[in-house]
């Protein structure tokens, strides 16, 4: 069971200057987490060719929300409800949520993620 919708994601520090990230791997519908996410994320299916608008920080969570299907993003500090979710990480890898733990102060967290892949020869 392969997510089949792949999304190119950049960020950027001005909204101006951007920076590829990699590519993030969904299911129809389903939204992405991004981890580290700088000042501002832009996204676009790699099928299309017009970008998102750049969609600024909206707090100071770890991790943002991002409704690739609606064009949205917000910063959260991920629940029980966003376990299973894909995870996209600085650099480009991605896995699910499986635990999300934050402290009463908010100043650290941990989490744990579950990466799959296939073997090269496989994908012949």
């Amino acid at each position: 069971m392969n997510p089949d919708q792949a999304w190119l994601i950049e960020s950027s520090r001005d909204g101006e200057k951007w920076r590829t990230m990699g590519k993030a791997w969904t299911f129809r519908g389903e939204p992405l987490l991004v981890h580290g996410a700088s000042k501002f994320l832009r996204f676009r299916h790699v099928d299309a060719e017009d970008w998102t608008g750049p969609m600024e920080r909206t707090g100071n969570e770890c991790m943002a929300l991002v409704d690739l299907e609606a064009g949205t993003r917000a910063e959260i500090w991920p629940g029980d409800e966003h376990r299973g979710l894909p995870v996209f990480l600085p650099g480009g890898e991605a896995g699910r949520l499986v635990t999300f733990f934050c402290s009463d102060d908010q100043h650290s967290w941990t989490y744990t993620l579950e990466f799959q892949g296939e073997h090269p020869e496989s994908l012949r």
